[in-house]
């Protein structure tokens, strides 16, 4: 019963082919039914090329198995074998059929480790070094093999690593001898000797590499260095320093010996004769010096063991000769020469050059010769007129302010209080000033050294400044605030 058409359709339809029908008369074609096609160009039933949806019809087959589409004699895929590291030969375990061989892949399968390019049929791994190296077939029948390196042997002098370590000939170096003497050489060398030729040539140097032979060297003297010199297996015997405490740092000890050593440590010396180990100063070899200028000397500090004390020389008046003679630190300061009264006393040093001119014997013309000494020479200052109340001698005739000329007198005010101020009335003129008087006139209150002009007013009830006013300024009413 035919569906075709579907008007109207029937109650039973038939099941959906791919025949570009709608069978099951749903609206749909070939719907579920669709294959995918390959073409099929050369009629041998194998197909090619990409594929598309359809029903199958004539030059179209449901395999893309054809090598070439275009000889209906050549169909047939080949196996090829995946080449991962490259080395030529490929895994057996993983293949792809293929018209023409891909990229990565080779026709061999008979790699054993397709993860490394070395490892292949026909080389050799090899493992271990020195005597110990070896190498094996890399695969065998189809397996990866193992390589085990030889064992390892005792290291001896002949050019090869026997103990398989990297390094050849690796021994310890080889010790002899004590102190000093002591020598280390290396345990391998090459032993060489002059062998005569046959031929009648000079002979020639044959050397021969094995165990090497240590010689100890020649000894010497003992010295204190902290170094067995002459090899007998003691340090410094006989010859180490003895020490002692070096209390003040002089390079000089004292006391019993604190011990025996090469070298002098910090607070000790070689040295026990110093006579006074709490002064640097004071020591074997070193003076002790006193005094100043003429009166200067010097001892040995340490006489057989024992300080010795340093005296000065007794001083001297001093003179001028350019010396400190009475020891006192300072050169010809003998006392200065003085001259004059009042305004024209003058001072001059005792010691100066004095200078004169000398004949020359041989023609030439006189030449200056001076002489330190005694030659100080003072001269007075000249006087001048007298000035009143000065309290200075300026005419030099040996008395202050005694000018007779009265027209260069000047007032003197009574000043009874002493406080610098005298009272306005009855002033007297004289050259010197007489006693109880004053040349500041002003004073309020002669009787009262807390009256004068300049004073400061407190609230006492008198005028304490000479103002002419007693307690200005409001003074009591601030003492009474406070």
């Amino acid at each position: 019963m035919a569906c075709n058409g579907c008007d109207p359709p029937p109650d039973i339809c038939e099941p959906e082919r791919c025949d570009g029908f709608d069978n099951d008369c749903d609206d749909l074609i070939d719907e579920g039914v669709l294959l995918t096609l390959y073409r099929d160009a050369d009629g041998d039933r194998k197909g090619a090329g990409p594929g598309r949806q359809g029903c199958l019809a004539q030059g179209w087959v449901t395999n893309n198995s054809d090598c070439d589409d275009s000889n209906s004699s050549l169909w047939q895929w080949v196996r090829y074998y995946r080449d991962a590291d490259g080395d030529g030969f490929g895994a057996a375990g993983n293949w792809k059929d293929a018209c023409g061989i891909p990229a990565g892949y080779v026709t061999d399968a008979t790699d054993c480790n397709d993860g490394s390019a070395s490892v292949k049929p026909g080389a050799f791994k090899s493992c271990g070094i020195g005597a110990c190296a070896t190498s094996v077939p890399a695969c065998v029948n189809g397996a990866e093999a193992a390589c085990i390196p030889r064992p390892a042997t005792q290291e001896v002098c002949d050019q090869v690593d026997n103990n398989c370590n990297g390094q050849v000939d690796d021994l310890p170096p080889v010790s002899c001898g004590v102190g000093f003497c002591r020598r280390t050489v290396a345990a391998c060398a090459d032993h060489c000797e002059l062998e005569e030729s046959r031929d009648g040539k000079p002979p020639i140097e044959v050397c021969t590499w094995g165990a090497n032979t240590c010689w100890p060297g020649a000894p010497r003297a003992e010295v204190c260095n902290g170094t067995d010199d002459n090899c007998n297996g003691t340090t410094d015997e006989g010859v180490l320093l003895t020490l002692y405490r070096d209390g003040d740092g002089d390079g000089h000890g004292a006391g019993a010996p604190t011990g025996a050593s090469c070298n002098v440590p910090a607070g000790a010396s070689s040295s026990g004769l110093d006579c006074n180990d709490a002064n640097a100063a004071v020591h074997p070899g070193a003076l002790k010096h006193c005094g100043v200028g003429a009166c200067a000397a010097s001892v040995q500090s340490c006489v057989n063991g024992t300080e010795q004390t340093c005296t000065p020389f007794p001083p001297e008046p001093e003179s001028c000769d350019q010396f400190d003679n009475d020891c006192n630190g300072q050169v010809d300061d003998a006392p200065p020469k003085t001259c004059g009264v009042g305004a024209c006393m003058r001072s001059v040093p005792a010691c100066a050059m004095a200078c004169w001119y000398e004949e020359a014997r041989d023609g030439k013309p006189p030449r200056e010769v001076c002489e330190w000494g005694d030659y100080g020479v003072c001269t007075p200052g000249q006087p001048r007129p007298e000035v009143c109340a000065n309290d200075l001698d300026e005419d030099c005739n040996g008395w202050p302010d005694d000018n007779s000329n009265t027209s260069t007198w000047v007032q003197f005010f009574a000043d009874q209080d002493h406080d610098g101020h005298g009272a306005n009335w009855e002033p007297q003129s004289a050259c010197r000033q007489p006693a109880n008087t004053s040349r500041t006139p002003g004073d309020c209150d002669d009787t009262r050294a807390d009256m004068k002009p300049g004073s400061v007013e407190v609230c006492d009830g008198i005028d304490n400044n000479c103002s002419g006013t007693p307690d200005e300024g409001n003074v009591c009413d601030q003492s009474l605030c406070q």
